[in-house]
């Protein structure tokens, strides 16, 4: 058996022959960008839920013979649905299937917003309203768990032995958690994606780190209102955390200005 999951045999060899018929049947042979139609059929076939994440794809030759194409644009199809995050590529075992990262999105997004020359204000104004909705909505739907994990968090925030790369990761392993109260996994898909489009400038970097205990207090009242299970009270609050957010991001347009 080409295919190594944990599925009954019954369903493994359905889904098998399923895929064996979209690649005799569904698959037109065309010269044109041929790599980017299998990779196509491939993902198609992929996000159809016949096959979990780490199932461990059949061999080059298996797939190149299926598709009546060479083992080269199988080679590169597999290369692409590696960068789309459906793959990863393992030297000495094989390809796996895989699910996108939260990476993949802000790396899409980062694009966007550099070719559309979007200025750091509108990203930081995206980021508020988001963080805002998610708040409110948690208010009504956070665990006893969830907050002390949240708890945990500000607990390491406020110790300040942490390198600016660490602090950066509690910052938004916060609002992960709060997303993740709301319950809705799309939601908390979009916020670890901002947290990739927010680093990599220093001066940002540095001055959040410089700043940590007095973010860590809005935090505080985010969570206070979390707990009291206020919407009102926690929009409120998130507010007041973007105020002195946006003071921040002030002072870093200041400063990339020099």
């Amino acid at each position: 058996m080409l295919w190594q999951r944990q599925l009954p045999r019954r369903q493994e060899r359905a889904a098998w022959q399923g895929f064996r018929r979209m690649a005799r049947e569904e698959f037109a042979v065309s010269r044109v960008n041929l790599y980017e139609q299998v990779a196509d059929q491939l993902e198609e076939w992929m996000i159809s839920g016949s096959f979990a994440e780490e199932t461990k794809l059949p061999s080059e030759q298996a797939l190149a013979d299926e598709f009546s194409v060479s083992r080269n644009v199988i080679r590169e199809a597999l290369k692409l649905l590696k960068e789309r995050g459906l793959v990863d590529l393992r030297n000495g075992t094989g390809s796996y299937i895989t699910k996108p990262k939260a990476e993949k999105l802000s790396d899409v997004i980062g694009r966007m917003i550099a070719m559309d020359q979007i200025e750091d204000k509108a990203v930081c104004e995206a980021w508020m309203i988001l963080a805002t909705a998610v708040c409110r909505e948690a208010a009504g739907r956070v665990t006893q768990e969830q907050l002390l994990e949240m708890e945990k968090l500000l607990e390491k925030m406020n110790c300040g032995d942490y390198t600016e790369k660490e602090y950066w990761e509690l910052d938004f392993a916060f609002f992960a958690e709060i997303a993740e109260a709301v319950g809705n996994p799309l939601l908390e898909i979009l916020v670890r994606a901002m947290k990739h489009i927010f680093t990599g400038r220093a001066a940002k970097e540095t001055l959040m780190l410089n700043t940590a205990g007095e973010a860590v207090l809005y935090y505080e009242k985010i969570v206070y209102a979390l707990k009291a299970h206020d919407p009102v009270m926690a929009e409120a609050a998130v507010r007041e955390y973007s105020v002195f957010y946006e003071k921040c991001e002030k002072y870093i347009a200041r400063t990339d200005s020099r």
